[in-house]
């Protein structure tokens, strides 16, 4: 990856100039007022990408930001994978994505790279906007698709901007010298479409940044493999203080069952780094988790008094919400674990919990992610679906060898044990629930 910043980011605005302008190094001469020069067409802002950056870019996600509408900061990414893999015919990813879209796996690629790329531009405070230049020269598909592989990817991508308060005023493609707005402020009036874009080394603005046309001989930089997340790091003794939890901050508590109980009752949503922190240390506490599958399988209020009459959460927890310890809701909960209450789970939840686990999974440590797995590994169990929970428990083990709770489902299934909720038919998943 690849950011660098104009010569001077400072200048002053002009309300009566274009929409883009910037100002070239004091090292070269040129008329007009403040010396500036005025940026307003498309062979004018790959000009300035060119200097700032002191090469051509290919193949590339190009990220221009602006401080209103002053140019500055630019960084050039490789374009992401899924988008290189899915514009070329001969790949498998181009046939399944005309067949079915993006899969969920490119969806969570290109949600983690709009996420780190969103908080790099976020990191410079003056930024107020961005331009998103997608650079595609290695394709062999045509143009139409072109334009609906990366129109897809670009919304996924900017939509974790959006998140991070920088939001993308316009996406650009370039392809065979020929440009197209994939999103721009003027939809409707855009007339750039299609529009073959001329050299950038014959603008004013790049005679003035580069009077030798020194970039234009630069040779691309090679390329370097970035991670998406960045690998965890080593696993330390950590263990989670679950006792000064409830003791010193049991509210917190009661925030994580309160996300949890959101994302099951609407259905998962996009997720920002903060939520997927959350998630990820809710689950190092087993009480934590006991009582998230209680609050799938029935409501937040049941899990949270059946926890609190099996003492299993301090009364303390109870303190500013309307509810109390409960009996009848303790029994619930511990038969909750085994598959076997009276009460029969809410397997529109269950689901929703499912999908929120498979956005979570990729996304996990070396210690989260066994907890996890486990979660999937419970519900297809709990489905009567012995055979794909073994199944998927040994898989889990082998990814996750050290997490006591996979091992400890994995001895639970050799007993074949049956969800005493598959052998009644009111409270029996069936197919439909999965619709």
């Amino acid at each position: 990856m690849h950011k660098k910043q104009p010569s001077n980011p400072n200048a002053r605005r002009n309300p009566e100039a274009p929409q883009l302008y910037v100002t070239p190094s004091s090292k070269n001469e040129l008329g007009g007022a403040n010396n500036r020069i005025q940026v307003s067409s498309p062979e004018e802002v790959l000009a300035y990408i060119q200097c700032t950056l002191g090469f051509a870019p290919k193949d590339s996600l190009v990220l221009v930001a602006f401080t209103e509408k002053q140019l500055s900061t630019v960084v050039r990414c490789d374009l992401p994978q899924p988008i290189r893999q899915m514009l070329r015919s001969d790949t498998s990813e181009c046939v399944t994505y005309m067949d079915f879209g993006l899969t969920e796996s490119h969806k969570l690629q290109l949600t983690e790279v709009g996420r780190h790329l969103g908080q790099l531009m976020a990191s410079e405070s003056s930024t107020t906007s961005c331009l998103a230049l997608y650079l595609c020269d290695d394709v062999t598909i045509a143009a139409q698709q072109v334009l609906s592989v990366t129109g897809a990817a670009n919304s996924i991508i900017a939509s974790q901007f959006g998140l991070q308060g920088i939001p993308i005023d316009q996406s650009w493609i370039m392809n065979d010298s020929r440009l197209w707005h994939l999103r721009c402020a003027t939809t409707t009036e855009c007339f750039i479409q299609g529009e073959i874009v001329g050299k950038p080394e014959d603008t004013a603005i790049y005679q003035a940044l580069d009077p030798e046309g020194l970039t234009a001989q630069e040779r691309l930089p090679a390329s370097r493999s970035l991670l998406f997340p960045p690998a965890p790091l080593p696993l330390s003794g950590h263990v989670p203080d679950t006792h000064r939890l409830f003791r010193e901050e049991p509210h917190v508590v009661l925030d994580w069952l309160v996300l949890w109980d959101n994302n099951v009752t609407t259905g998962p949503r996009m997720l920002d780094s903060l939520q997927v922190a959350t998630f990820l240390e809710s689950l190092e506490h087993a009480r934590v988790r006991e009582a998230v599958l209680a609050l799938v399988c029935f409501d937040l209020k049941t899990a949270v008094q059946g926890m609190a009459a099996l003492e299993k959460f301090p009364l303390s927890i109870l303190d500013g919400v309307e509810f109390a310890a409960n009996a009848l809701d303790g029994l619930t909960v511990k038969d909750c674990m085994n598959g076997s209450s009276a009460r029969a789970p809410d397997w529109t939840r269950i689901r929703q919990l499912e999908r929120l686990c498979h956005q979570l999974l990729p996304l996990s440590d070396t210690r989260s992610g066994g907890v996890v797995a486990g979660i999937l590994v419970w519900i297809e169990w709990a489905r009567g679906r012995g055979s794909i929970a073994m199944t998927y428990v040994r898989q889990a083990r082998k990814h996750f060898p050290t997490e006591q709770s996979l091992a400890n489902l994995e001895k639970f299934l050799n007993q074949g044990r049956v969800a005493g909720w598959a052998t009644r038919k009111a409270s029996a998943w069936s197919p439909q629930h999965a619709a």
